[in-house]
């Protein structure tokens, strides 16, 4: 944290973000969608979520606000689109260090269960990566593009519990 702390002041002192409105062209509809999958990568990256997410919510909340600004969003729109894309560095951040190999509760994990490492961190991928999927398609992207998140809930419970259904299978002896 410390390390990230350290980061996150060098960022402010060049400007990071001022650069990133500036000169990274992202539509606010994508927003959400392209925040999460980037702190993923980066929480897979570093193997810490916290890290993650002391780097990139400064980050996103200036550069949220500073798009709103530039494309002459409403109040409540600029709002919406700082919300969940917060949101979207917090979900990606703690996805990218569940996934990663190197992250201390990955490996507490697999040492208290007596699992060996690689296959914990291949036997937990398909769960995670099944809701990464339907958060990045039913969440993050209607997000970007104004949807309800109630109606974004009630739609990935109801796929959640159908792969439950469909795809799931019962735990034998």
């Amino acid at each position: 944290l410390i390390l990230a702390w350290s980061l996150q002041s060098v960022c402010d002192r060049l400007g990071t973000s001022s650069f990133l409105i500036h000169h990274v062209s992202f539509t606010a509809t994508l927003l959400p969608l392209a925040i999460f999958l980037l702190a993923a990568v980066v929480g897979f990256s570093t193997g810490t979520s916290w890290g993650t997410m002391g780097i990139l919510v400064p980050l996103t909340i200036d550069y949220a606000v500073g798009l709103g600004m530039e494309a002459s969003m409403a109040q409540a729109e600029v709002r919406r689109l700082l919300v969940s894309s917060v949101g979207a560095v917090l979900a990606g951040a703690v996805f990218g260090d569940h996934c990663s190999p190197i992250s201390d509760t990955t490996i507490m994990s697999s040492m208290a269960s007596g699992a060996d490492h690689v296959d914990h961190v291949r036997t937990q991928m398909p769960y995670a990566l099944t809701v990464a999927a339907l958060a990045s398609l039913v969440g993050y992207l209607p997000a970007g593009f104004g949807l309800s998140p109630w109606l974004s809930l009630a739609l990935g419970t109801t796929i959640c519990l159908l792969i439950i259904r469909f795809v799931g299978r019962p735990v034998t002896g």
